[in-house]
């Protein structure tokens, strides 16, 4: 039975191995069940979606269920990740209202996959750039690891001299901190445009790091 499971674990290691952006993982296991899947990666996809495929993987292969809770990953740069870009950038923005709802939707991407949030907000009291604010930070919670969450502390629009500009300021609650990040962006023809610009402004910069 021992040898039977210690095939098992390095048929699930082994398919791991597999995957994109994995360079080796170990399982850890007490009696039949597994405890810990530990991973490193280089940097070409981020940890959740790693995570992700792991889960899809040994479910579509072996039927089994794995909790993400489970997976630990650890990444190093490699001279492939290095071509694949870390900032994210913006891709579709809409607007759609009911007749007591507005909701904001915005698509953002890493160059290789679509990342997309919403938020919504009661017509009678919407702050509409807060609301687009909040959706785009909502797709970037879809792109970094889960162990924080993005709120908008303030959208302002500004005049300058020539044309006006809007400025967004960030919280970002970690385990044991909160820190703030501050973006702004010209506003040209679309506010709401700038509004996605200035919040990646405020993040991309710190996106690998964080």
């Amino acid at each position: 039975m021992e040898n039977s499971q210690s095939t098992i674990i390095k048929e699930y290691s082994d398919l791991i191995d597999k995957l994109p952006g994995v360079i080796k993982s170990s399982i850890v296991q007490s009696g039949d069940a597994i405890t810990e899947i530990h991973v490193l990666s280089d940097m070409s996809r981020s940890p959740k979606q790693i995570a992700r495929d792991i889960q899809s993987a040994i479910l579509v292969q072996f039927n089994t269920t794995i909790d993400h809770k489970l997976i630990s990953i650890a990444q190093i740069p490699s001279e492939n990740s290095r071509k694949i870009k870390d900032r994210l950038v913006f891709e579709e923005i809409s607007i759609a209202k009911s007749k007591n709802r507005s909701t904001a939707a915005v698509s953002l991407c890493d160059g290789e996959s679509t990342f997309s949030g919403e938020a919504s907000a009661l017509n009678d009291s919407v702050d509409v750039n807060k609301m687009i604010c909040q959706a785009t930070l909502n797709a970037v919670t879809n792109f970094i690891e889960p162990d924080m969450s993005l709120s908008p502390i303030d959208v302002k629009l500004f005049d300058l001299t020539e044309g006006k500009a809007v400025a967004v300021c960030i919280a970002v609650k970690f385990r044991n901190s909160v820190e703030r990040y501050l973006g702004s962006s010209f506003v040209g023809d679309d506010a709401g445009y700038a509004v996605v610009k200035a919040t990646l402004d405020a993040l991309n910069r710190r996106i690998s790091s964080i």
